[in-house]
């Protein structure tokens, strides 16, 4: 056991009429998992019910909109004003409750901050003024009495169905630009009546609402807050005024605790913050917060170890630590951490792939490095069934598909041998370390390996593998991950008539995989050409720009590395590359290379290019599955199958969700396949039996 060795995360913390058991908590986080009428189903009960089994102290769930005119961007969001999620809330907390964990609803009005298309009806935003979404670009009307009125009744109305629901707090969103921060902040608010200019006229609908809904749920319901401590904008709200909105409603007597968080949707980054970010950037925030207040203080800061946790706490810095994606990542994080099991955790890499990205894709949430997240109805630990008959599987590769499916036959009675060409294990996650601020993706390839050798998988390094050298080791079955090597043609989906760029066979060209292992045969100015748009190509180019090359991006695309907009972290990059001098051409592609210059084609005028004195060209391009071995096996073997890169070169957390079906020996297409929906059903209350 561990526990002694964090005692402040383990000592339990009184908030109201409840006891919470430790001081770990997973924040309010968007999930996408209700259903189209935003009712809670069986995906979201499922989920909490996995955090709650693992140790959890505090879930607070995200938010649940509190009237019609929140209108999100995409759809899956739970709808608190609506009386029929009584009924379902009730077999969510249960859950919750049943493995002795405790549970907020978060309730929230996007305002502007939402999307008219996103509804059938086209109904219209509500904000304090007249201003529109810096992402999604339309402009809110500016709320009349009435709306107020009726914003603040939703409030009421969803607290009090979920008070109904057995609940044990509600906690109200002032933060991240959403409704009442649009009436609380200057940025948003441009009203001249008694709802906007002053500082206590842009605090009156907050505090009416926080007023009405402890006088309808009563003086026995946990009543929380979410602020953001600093707008992170320019002219922005910073933390000395925030200190004031927590003392100006602590004085009302009516919350019991503070949720501390920063930025705004124009500096979402700080919202989510990817691993860019470094942990515990809001740590001095908070406790500048945590001074300033009587009541609890709860601090989000990236963090994701309990050694980080413990030392906040033990500073006096906060009274509970939100380690929301640590636990996206591992639902028994707290558990395995009480237990002593630190080296079995599952890392978040915080890289906003699964969690965030997805998100804005209008899809549910789900995480890179654990494909159970969001269904754990039909993946969860639970679900995992011991083989009927152990088999001996050979395993050829060992990234991340090959690692993840030695582990999961392991675990399920299988002899498994996992062959790796290399000198060690990681495959592309190798490549990924070395760009800068992707460490974290070695996690990948060392919570693995523990996971691995706890299960018995004989790793064979060095062993480069063949039919014959195959054949020998008598397999029942053999799984092929051999992953991907990049096409050095300049191929291009735009231009698909053209299998092969002339010129750019020269010496001069280099992959990014040639940049990452000899970086010196680079010369001083480089020219990158960029079909991907994703954060391996930014990470080539940002390696470079770092190391001093002068560099000049060509991309097809109409937005620079446009596919990091979604994980957050496009700003910090665009920061890095443009203060070190980075040049680019959009919307182009190459028709030739000469050496040390090449022809480019602009996709929608035709217009041709010449750019010129260029040391060496980099290509960050498609990369193409290494299935040669697999279709050699095919032919001569029984039971072979192929997963990640090999099958088709995508992300990560493709090639470790395949590796996880391949560890469940779940092949066939059809039974791989979750329809839509599949997930979203209700059954009621769910037993604790069908957890174990």
């Amino acid at each position: 056991m561990t526990v002694e060795r964090y005692p402040h995360l383990f000592q339990p913390l009184r908030l109201r009429g409840i006891t919470l058991r430790n001081r770990i908590m997973q924040s309010a986080h968007a999930m996408a998992f209700n259903s189209p009428e935003g009712l809670t189903n069986n995906r979201d009960i499922y989920y909490h019910a996995a955090r709650a089994k693992g140790g959890i102290g505090l879930m607070v769930t995200g938010n649940r909109l509190i009237h019609p005119t929140s209108n999100t961007f995409c759809r899956g969001y739970p709808y608190g004003y609506r009386e029929e999620m009584i009924e379902r809330d009730t077999a969510l907390t249960e859950a919750v409750h049943g493995f002795g964990a405790h549970i907020f609803a978060q309730l929230n009005h996007f305002g502007v901050m939402g999307e008219t298309h996103a509804m059938d009806d086209y109904r219209v935003l509500w904000s304090s003024s007249n201003i529109k979404s810096p992402v999604f670009g339309e402009m809110a009307k500016a709320m009349e009495r009435s709306d107020m009125d009726e914003v603040v009744e939703g409030w009421v109305r969803s607290a009090e169905y979920a008070r109904l629901a057995g609940f044990d707090g509600v906690e109200i969103h002032l933060a991240h630009s959403y409704l009442l921060h649009q009436f609380i902040s200057p940025l948003f608010n441009k009203r001249e009546d008694e709802y906007g200019g002053s500082y206590e006229n842009r605090m009156r609908l907050p505090l009416e609402v926080i007023a009405a809904v402890r006088e309808k749920v009563g003086p026995d319901l946990v009543i929380g807050i979410r602020l953001s401590m600093d707008e992170m904008v320019p002219g922005g709200m910073q933390i000395d005024d925030w200190i004031k909105v927590a003392q100006t409603v602590e004085a009302t007597g009516h919350i019991d605790y503070i949720m501390a968080t920063a930025g705004v949707y124009q500096s979402a980054t700080y919202i989510m913050p990817p691993y860019d970010v470094p942990n515990g950037w809001m740590v001095d925030p908070v406790a500048r917060l945590k001074r300033a207040v009587k009541v609890p203080v709860f601090c989000v800061s990236g963090i994701g170890s309990a050694g980080e946790a413990e030392a906040i706490l033990a500073r006096g810095d906060a009274d509970m630590v939100a380690m929301t994606r640590a636990q996206i990542a591992d639902p028994e994080f707290a558990r395995k951490t009480a237990e002593g099991r630190e080296d079995e955790i599952y890392h978040c890499l915080r890289c906003n792939q699964g969690c965030v990205s997805r998100l804005f894709h209008g899809t549910s949430m789900t995480c890179q490095v654990n494909p159970a997240t969001g269904r754990e109805a039909v993946f969860g630990p639970q679900t995992l069934q011991l083989a009927p008959d152990a088999k001996h599987w050979v395993v050829v590769g060992g990234g991340p598909a090959g690692m993840k499916a030695a582990e999961g036959l392991a675990k399920r009675g299988h002899r498994v041998t996992l062959l790796e060409k290399a000198g060690e294990l990681g495959g592309q996650v190798n490549h990924i370390v070395r760009l800068p601020r992707r460490d974290s993706f070695a996690w990948i390839t060392e919570d693995l390996k523990v996971q691995m050798a706890k299960a018995g998988v004989q790793v064979k390094l060095n062993c480069e593998a063949s039919v014959d050298s195959i054949r020998a080791l008598q397999p029942d079955g053999v799984i092929v991950a051999t992953g991907s090597l990049p096409d050095r043609s300049g191929y291009s989906d735009i231009n698909p008539l053209v299998d092969r760029v002339p010129g750019l066979d020269a010496d001069n060209v280099f992959t990014a995989l040639d940049v990452l292992a000899q970086p010196q045969r680079v010369g001083k100015r480089v020219l990158v050409l960029d079909e991907e748009g994703n954060r391996y190509s930014a990470g080539i180019t940002e390696l470079l720009v770092e190391n001093g090359h002068e560099v000049h991006v060509v991309t097809r695309w109409n937005a620079l590395f446009h596919r990091l907009a979604t994980t957050l972290d496009q700003p910090v990059v665009y920061a890095n590359l443009f203060s070190r001098g980075l040049t680019y051409t959009l919307n182009a592609w190459v028709s030739r290379a000469r050496g040390t210059s090449v022809d480019l084609f602009n996709l929608y005028s035709g217009e041709e290019q010449t750019l010129e004195g260029f040391d060496s060209i980099v290509l960050t391009v498609r990369h193409l599955p290494l299935d040669g071995l697999y279709h050699a096996l095919k032919a001569e073997l029984p039971n072979v199958h192929r997963v990640g890169d090999a099958v088709v070169p995508r992300k990560t957390d493709h090639a470790i969700f395949e590796g996880f079906l391949a560890g469940r020996e779940i092949f066939d297409n059809w039974k791989r396949y979750i329809e839509p929906g599949a997930l979203e059903g209700f059954d009621g209350p769910i037993e604790a039996h069908r957890f174990t």
